[in-house]
């Protein structure tokens, strides 16, 4: 309802009365933990896409924000509660604390989203802790705020794990994806910097499957984020033809987008068409399934 901008207040209040209940009712208990975090996810965008048509991914983007900052301001005090009692969650060992961990990721995504200092910090302390569950809950409650505790994390987490590149993926993989004005510069900067392994599949999905994943970038009104990874998955495609037929699968849903989208899209996959026995059989294959 937001995304096509008409809010139902009334089902959006007593919503929000409900899930004030149901987190200041949590007694501690693990299993009911989980359970109230699964409750409160909320749902990825392809979960959303599925629901509406055509599809408008960044009005879906926006409302989804626009959302989680409305329950920010509407549940602060509650969740302030439920980070108090979380705390001593934070440093147990695995599997115990889990599901205190779990909330408090709930707790800080929706309390960045408005900014609250202390669930920036919090955050951003989080990163150079021992959990990496929470470091990880910390950078994506941080990635879409602009606030000086965002750069902090993400320089902090750099420095520790640059050593370690399957940890270090996750860096790519949230720089990639992370809403800025000059995203499609830093992702082409990304694709350069030094600890980028061109040739290492799981580096290359942390940045191209990052950028995908920003909307924003992604879904640009000109088609530049289209032809972008258009261009990438040819430059794949000549030493990694596996990693770039999977990468195609990003356009599979081309023809669900508004007319407009649809058209740019559908222009990106016929530049990978257009080079026929110049694509590797995979990519091939996966290109003819879209378009025939």
């Amino acid at each position: 309802a937001r995304a096509s901008g008409c809010p139902a207040a009334a089902v959006e209040s007593a919503l929000i009365e409900a899930l004030r209940e149901r987190i200041a009712s949590w007694t501690g208990d693990g299993v009911q933990g989980s359970e109230l975090a699964g409750l409160l996810a909320m749902p990825g965008l392809p979960e959303l896409e599925a629901m509406q048509s055509p599809v408008d991914p960044v009005a879906l983007f926006d409302a989804a924000a626009d959302w989680r900052r409305h329950l920010g301001h509407q549940l602060k005090d509650v969740l302030h509660g439920l980070l108090d009692r979380t705390r001593d969650d934070w440093t147990r060992p695995w599997p115990d604390g889990q599901a205190g961990r779990q909330l408090t990721a709930v707790a800080w995504s929706w309390l960045t989203a408005v900014r609250d200092e202390r669930a920036c910090r919090e955050a951003c302390e989080a990163v150079s802790g021992p959990s990496m569950t929470l470091a990880r809950a910390g950078l994506r409650a941080l990635q879409a705020v602009e606030v000086p505790e965002r750069e902090q994390a993400l320089l902090a987490f750099y420095d520790r794990w640059q050593s370690r590149p399957v940890i270090l993926d996750a860096w790519f993989s949230m720089e990639a994806s992370m809403p800025r004005p000059d995203a499609l510069e830093r992702v082409q900067g990304l694709l350069n910097h030094p600890r980028f392994d061109p040739l290492a599949p799981n580096s290359l999905r942390a940045v191209l499957g990052g950028f995908t994943a920003n909307t924003l970038a992604f879904h640009a009104d000109d088609g530049s984020g289209y032809q972008f990874m258009a261009d990438q998955i040819l430059d794949v495609d000549a030493r990694n033809p596996i990693t770039a037929s999977r990468l195609v699968k990003v356009f599979s849903r081309w023809n669900s987008y508004d007319q407009k989208r649809s058209k740019l899209m559908r222009e990106a996959i016929d530049l990978l068409k257009s080079r026929g026995d110049k694509l590797s059989a995979n990519t091939q294959e996966v290109v003819s399934l879209l378009t025939d």
